[in-house]
């Protein structure tokens, strides 16, 4: 997702999720697993728009973009300027990263491996933007002691420690920690405006910062719509450069 939004900011400077598999009644109390039931990609969804406000270096970029999740792992992006003309579109999976450069005719593909090497969020922590909790399956059956209304612990996750703060009363997270190394900055993710809507939880106003390139992110969800059950659609662009993501 960040990466999409990059190449997207860019060009207008120019122009194991987790999936428990319980019922609530087996997770009743402070239970983790009560958090966890509560992550949006449980369900297939489709943010219609979301507003993203891009600052770094004294420059501020408006977007917008939507986004369309499939389980278990199909994630596109598709992302526009603020006058409205498509920058791009990404497809994740869980072993396949595309990214579609509108504006320079290119065709970015790699593993999701190497997000994490050029934009500091690993491929199993990418789904924390959205506000879902992520954590090894160790950690699954943990106990929630809350203080104040909240939980924050700090976990290992595919070798990086994330710290998360949680709403006890919501059952979602409101901030994650995501320590950095000496390739990328510390990244905290900031979640408000805890929206229920059917089977889905989510936040709408989400504010990311990387105290390493001093960038800041805000999104906005404006529509969600889930249950959704259409196309997920393609990224490919005809006559498109192939580039390898490094």
């Amino acid at each position: 997702m960040l990466s999409l939004v990059f190449s997207a900011c860019s060009t207008a400077r120019k122009a194991g999720r987790t999936d428990v598999g319980t019922t609530r009644d087996e997770t009743a109390g402070n239970g983790l697993e009560t958090v966890l039931l509560n992550n949006l990609t449980n369900n297939d969804f489709y943010i219609r728009r979301a507003d993203i406000k891009v600052r770094q270096e004294n420059v501020t970029v408006h977007l917008n973009a939507s986004i369309k999740f499939r389980r278990p792992d199909s994630l596109m992006i598709s992302v526009r300027s603020g006058i409205g003309v498509e920058a791009g579109k990404g497809f994740l999976t869980g072993d396949t990263v595309i990214v579609n450069d509108r504006f320079n005719r290119k065709l970015m593909v790699g593993d999701p491996e190497e997000i994490r090497s050029k934009y500091g969020i690993d491929p199993a922590l990418i789904y924390v933007i959205l506000g879902d909790m992520i954590v090894e399956k160790d950690d699954y059956r943990s106990i929630m002691n809350c203080q104040r209304g909240d939980f924050r612990r700090e976990y290992n996750v595919e070798g990086r420690n994330v710290e998360y703060t949680v709403d006890c009363q919501r059952r979602k997270l409101r901030k994650v920690y995501l320590e950095g190394d000496f390739r990328t900055g510390n990244i905290t993710i900031l979640l408000s405006g805890i929206v229920k809507d059917g089977n889905i939880t989510y936040p709408e106003k989400i504010v990311i910062n990387d105290d390493l390139k001093e960038l800041d992110i805000e999104i906005e969800i404006k529509r969600m719509e889930s249950p959704w059950s259409g196309s997920i659609g393609t990224v490919g662009g005809q006559g498109y450069r192939v580039v390898k993501i490094r």
